[in-house]
């Protein structure tokens, strides 16, 4: 009985350091097997396949850098329109007073700072006594033809 046990202890300790013998070898056999798969998988993108053509990789850094490229010049191009569009602006608030100033009639058009409604207003304040009859109701009077009829050369 005394040797059956000391065999079974004796059989554990092998057992157990040959688990720690085997095992980093059977971890190292994969690590080998995995590092290999992913270097060919490297290798495949990087090395061209016919002589003359680009690699995978090659590829794939032109198209970011065509999709990086084209976004980074419609955002320069988007600032620079920014740009002019605010000079144009501040230059047209400049000259709108110097026309208007020049023709009076082209000043009430564009506005001014009140706007396009009050100056459509302020033409037709103007001409409205033009428009209107003697009578002061805008109807012909009796001697009188109607704004249409003078246009029409009647």
């Amino acid at each position: 009985m005394l040797i059956c046990l000391i065999l079974l202890v004796f059989c554990q300790l092998c057992a157990t350091l040959s688990a720690f013998w085997l095992l980093p070898r059977y971890l190292n056999r994969k690590q080998a097997e995995i590092e290999a798969k992913a270097e060919e998988v490297v290798r495949s993108w990087a090395e061209s396949p016919k002589p003359g053509e680009p690699s995978k990789i090659a590829l794939l850094l032109d198209s970011m850098g065509t999709v990086v490229g084209s976004a980074a010049a419609r955002s320069l191009m988007l600032h620079l329109n920014q740009t002019v569009s605010s000079t144009a602006m501040v230059a047209n608030g400049e000259s709108a007073p110097l026309q208007a100033q020049q023709n009076p009639l082209l000043g009430l058009l564009m506005g001014g700072k009140r706007g396009k409604g009050a100056a459509v207003m302020r033409l037709a304040e103007l001409l409205g006594p033009m428009l209107m009859k003697g009578n002061g109701t805008g109807a012909p009077g009796p001697s009188q033809t109607s704004f249409i009829d003078r246009i029409k050369g009647t």
